[in-house]
C-alpha cells in the first residue's frame, strides 16, 4: 500500500524520501519530487518541509505543483532560498539545526541530520536537517539523508520516525535499525530512501527492528502509476 495510516495520521510515500502526511485537516509534504498532478489532486500543501537540496529531494517544479496560496515552506539554508527566489509562490522560512518555528499552526523543530556526504555546520546554515513536528496528535520525525548520529538520542518521545535504509549516502538497514532500537525509540518506524537509485530492503530492516517498534512499509507511488 502506498498510503498507510499510522497512529492518527495518513502517510503516502513517493520517490525516495518524499511523503505526504495528512491529519486533522492539515497536509504536510516532505521533500516532494516526481509527483504527478493526478497524485496531488486537491491535496495541496499547508506546509512543505525540504530537508536538503540534493536532486532526489528537491524540485522547484514539484514544490510549485503541491503549493497553494498561503503554503509555507521550510528549508535549512539560504542557498535553497536563493534557488527558490522568484520561482515559487510559497512563503519560505529558513530553519537551521536547533531552530523551532510555528508554521501554519504546526510547531516544527529542525534537528541534527548529517554524515560524510551531508556535512554538519552548527554555526551557520545547515545542509541537511531532520524535522520533528506534531500533526493530528502524532509526533513524528523525518530525518532527511542522515547517518546514524548520537543526537537522535536527544530528540525525546516520538510516535513515528521516517528514516532512510538505502545505505547510499544514508544509513543502511542495520544502522537505521540501531537508530530505532537504541536512540529514537519511536512507537512506529517507516523506512524510506530505498528502491530508487539505491538499495535497501525494508523486510530486512523490519526483521532487525524486531519488537522494538512497529515497522510500517509504504510502497512508493511512482510517476505514471496509480496511487491511493
Amino acid at each position: 500500500m502506498a498510503s498507510i495510516t499510522v497512529a492518527q495520521a495518513e502517510f503516502t510515500r513517493y520517490v525516495q524520501s518524499a511523503f505526504k502526511v495528512k491529519a486533522s485537516g492539515k497536509i504536510v509534504w516532505i521533500d516532494p519530487i516526481m509527483v504527478n498532478a493526478e497524485h496531488i489532486g486537491s491535496d495541496k500543501a499547508d506546509i512543505i518541509l525540504v530537508t536538503h537540496e540534493h536532486g532526489d529531494h528537491f524540485s522547484v517544479d514539484t514544490i510549485n505543483a503541491v503549493s497553494k496560496p498561503g503554503t509555507q515552506l521550510v528549508c535549512p539554508n539560504n542557498g535553497i532560498v536563493n534557488r527558490l527566489r522568484g520561482s515559487v509562490t510559497a512563503n519560505v522560512h529558513v530553519m537551521k539545526e536547533g531552530d523551532s518555528l510555528d508554521v501554519a499552526g504546526v510547531n516544527v523543530k529542525a534537528v541534527a541530520g548529517y554524515n560524510d556526504f551531508h556535512p554538519r555546520n552548527k554555526g551557520a546554515d545547515s545542509f541537511n536537517v531532520g524535522y520533528v513536528f506534531t500533526l493530528g496528535g502524532t509526533l513524528m520525525l523525518h530525518t532527511g539523508d542522515s547517518g546514524l548520529v548520537d543526537e537522535f538520542g536527544k530528540i525525546g518521545k516520538l510516535d513515528v520516525a521516517m528514516l532512510p535504509i538505502g545505505g547510499t549516502y544514508t544509513m543502511d538497514e542495520a544502522e537505521a535499525a540501531k537508530a530505532v532500537t537504541q536512540l529514537l525509540k519511536p512507537r512506529f518506524a517507516i523506512p524510506m530512501h530505498y528502491g530508487f537509485a539505491t538499495g535497501g530492503d525494508p523486510a530486512k530492516f523490519k526483521q532487525l527492528v524486531g519488537h522494538a517498534a512497529h515497522v510500517e512499509i509504504a510502497d512508493a507511488v511512482l510517476p505514471g502509476r496509480p496511487g491511493r
